[in-house]
């Protein structure tokens, strides 16, 4: 099968890993361009992937103008996303984006309309979906493993050291920089959208943060399922893994998730006839990474839009801009209505 020609932009740091590890070595995209503002960056990875400097550019507008291609993936700040979005869908490129989707649900929903308004596909690199225990623990809920689900909470805790990067001075660093991928996760696992969030973010005496790295959630799903998080990026002591500790309780006993094991728990009343089952972890055909890419090139080539779509991913952005309101605010918030007071805001302006 031909390969799809793809420019990537931004190819330092988290990039870099993009380049290396992902679209040089796709069985669906050869790299035709790629795109960095910084030259040392450009010179670095053209280097060690064999893209000569003749397809380095400073900007997508260049890049755009000089090679051709069918797709862009942008591993840029999320200010940056909607900017080559225009570029990309004006030209009838196909469009992947890190997460988050966009640094604005204004931004988001311009993207998207943009993507409708071309015919072209746009994808928003959700890899933790495709992580093994996660997708274990997803087939095991939807086979029926505890019944119907009834409840859901998540632990996140690892003393994480940003010292000297951004994300030792944002505001909301777990919620907007770790807990996107646990919202997401929630709405995957579960096959529920979140219609309403209660947020409170904190900041622990010990913290070397500048603003809050805790943050506790409680959550109001599709169908009636409350799901609770807890989480602190300062917290030294007993750690999670990355996907954190997961409890999903039905009627028919509880799944775990816990360093990336998953598990089926059982009892009667009063604790009796406990059981404990665990799954050896299902897999995809590549690292989750590279099941992202291959589900953007799919999504080309069918039509059919990715399962990790900018329609989809509106979902779990919008629960964030949510549990920021909360938190502000004080006050539980309907993400019906943050999308749609998003939406009646031009998208320049943003939503806060």
């Amino acid at each position: 099968m031909k390969k799809l020609k793809l420019i990537q932009c931004g190819v330092g740091g988290f990039g870099r890993g993009w380049a290396l590890q992902h679209t040089s070595t796709s069985p669906d995209f050869e790299v035709a361009a790629i795109v960095d503002i910084s030259q040392a960056a450009l010179d670095d990875v053209g280097g060690a992937i064999g893209v000569d400097a003749a397809r380095h550019f400073t900007s997508l507008e260049a890049a755009l103008e000089a090679v051709e291609a069918d797709a862009v993936l942008t591993v840029t700040p999320p200010a940056v996303h909607v900017k080559h979005a225009r570029l990309a869908f004006a030209r009838g490129l196909h469009f992947m984006t890190e997460k988050p989707i966009a640094g604005t649900l204004a931004d988001a929903l311009e993207m998207l309309a943009l993507s409708r308004s071309a015919g072209r596909q746009l994808v928003v690199s959700q890899q933790y979906r495709y992580r093994p225990a996660m997708v274990t623990l997803r087939n095991r809920l939807r086979a029926g493993a505890i019944g119907e689900l009834g409840h859901g909470h998540i632990d996140f805790y690892i003393p994480a050291d940003f010292t000297g990067t951004f994300r030792e001075t944002m505001e909301y660093p777990l919620l907007l920089d770790m807990a996107v991928h646990h919202v997401d996760l929630i709405r995957s696992v579960t096959g529920r959208n979140i219609t309403r969030v209660m947020a409170q973010s904190f900041r622990p005496a010990w913290s070397w943060y500048r603003h809050d790295p805790g943050l506790k959630m409680l959550l109001d799903l599709e169908g009636g399922v409350t799901f609770s998080y807890s989480g602190d990026w300062s917290a030294r002591g007993r750690v999670t893994s990355w996907n954190g500790s997961w409890r999903l309780q039905g009627p028919e006993g509880s799944l775990h998730a816990e360093n990336d094991v998953v598990s089926l728990e059982t009892c009667q009343r009063w604790s009796k006839e406990p059981t404990r089952q665990e799954f050896a972890n299902d897999t995809t055909a590549r690292d989750p990474q590279g099941e992202t890419l291959h589900r953007f090139a799919e999504a080309i080539r069918t039509g059919v839009p990715a399962e990790t779509s900018g329609a989809d991913n509106l979902h779990s952005l919008s629960t964030l801009i949510a549990a920021i309101e909360s938190i502000r605010t004080g006050a539980p918030v309907m993400v019906a209505d943050v999308i749609a007071r998003a939406a009646a805001v031009p998208a320049e302006a943003g939503v806060g």
